[in-house]
């Protein structure tokens, strides 16, 4: 770090997301309660503490650190302190470490498919990330219940202090955090450095302007698809429904899925090694889905359970959190992009 920084700043920010004094709704930029940053040296020595509430922070007209080109911002999912930053209307950091990024490229990894292993997807946050650094912390503290009173704007039953000093915690186990990852240990390498501040430029910066602007809609085309949903819905179902027409389809005619009638579908079409949950049930997710493609309209099934939730109800504000994963998640296949199009404008012949 003594090489390419003067100075670190390790900050972190609680932020309430509904209701509060504000009275903030869903999709509402997120409305800063305070801020706690850790000024370090270049040797990530503690030099200073800096603790603001709300209103120190609405009449500061910039950031009560240096966000030059000498100085690395640090913060554990940075995307959440550069949303206050825009809610603020501060200027960015120009270089910014994440370390939630950094954790993931450390400890993402591909495990070859094994039916018969129980796995469990981890869970990723700043807490789990020390522990698997070997640092411990929080043990007194009720972290989920207080994050989440101070984000719906029930902080007033803590008091001020308190929440300053839940924040300042954060902060102080961000630092051990960045120390730790920096010198690495056994399964665990040392951070690439230029690729997590690469990376962070992403994760960080961008989704954050991302989400304070919202997601683009193409609004014609929405109105469209919502003022003919029945008729999409039931094309849709034609198209990808393999059991379309039979006595029991998967989908309703409204287009609500059914566990019960999908296995009776497998059933019927002698499906017999669908992949289990421990419970017995069937495994519904989109990993068990691909692995069954080879089966004759399962492709197409889930192509229909992956668009369907796209002829929802318009959110009043569409922030989303856009990382990779979320976009995979919630985009809808080419195959049935397609066709809505084809459906909505039909090309004449």
């Amino acid at each position: 770090m003594s090489e390419n920084f003067g100075v670190v700043v390790a900050a972190d920010f609680e932020f309430e997301i509904s209701g509060g004094d504000y009275n903030l709704r869903s999709g509402d930029i997120p409305m800063p309660l305070c801020l706690v940053a850790h000024v370090l040296d270049e040797d990530l020595r503690h030099v200073r503490t800096i603790r603001l509430w709300r209103d120190e922070l609405l009449a500061a007209k910039c950031p009560p650190f240096d966000v030059g080109p000498d100085v690395l911002f640090v913060a554990y999912s940075a995307q959440a302190e550069l949303m206050c930053f825009k809610a603020l209307d501060w200027r960015f950091p120009v270089h910014v470490f994440d370390l939630h990024t950094a954790f993931l490229a450390r400890s993402n990894v591909l495990l070859p498919y094994n039916p018969d292993e129980k796995r469990n997807k981890p869970r990723k946050r700043l807490s789990d990330a020390c522990r698997a650094y070997g640092i411990e912390g929080w043990e007194n503290i009720d972290k989920e219940t207080i994050a989440k009173d101070i984000g719906e704007g029930h902080w007033c039953k803590y008091g001020r202090e308190r929440i300053l000093d839940y924040c300042e915690e954060d902060v102080r186990m961000s630092v051990r955090l960045l120390r730790a990852q920096l010198r690495g240990l056994p399964g665990l390498p040392p951070a690439d450095i230029e690729r997590v501040l690469f990376w962070s430029s992403y994760g960080a910066n961008c989704v954050a302007l991302i989400q304070a602007r919202g997601m683009p809609i193409d609004m014609p085309m929405w109105n469209l698809v919502q003022e003919n949903k029945g008729a999409v819905i039931g094309e849709l179902l034609r198209w990808f429904d393999p059991s379309y027409g039979s006595d029991a389809p998967i989908y309703t005619p409204e287009g609500e899925w059914s566990y019960e009638r999908f296995e009776q579908y497998l059933v019927r079409t002698g499906v017999a090694a669908w992949p289990r949950l421990d419970s017995g049930r069937l495994n519904v997710d989109s990993d068990a889905f691909r692995l069954m493609y080879h089966v004759p309209g399962i492709e197409g099934l889930h192509a229909l359970r992956r668009t369907k939730p796209t002829v929802a109800p318009c959110p009043r504000h569409p922030r989303v959190q856009p990382t990779p994963v979320l976009f995979r998640q919630y985009q809808p296949l080419p195959e049935t992009v397609g066709f809505l199009v084809d459906f909505l404008f039909p090309q004449p012949h």
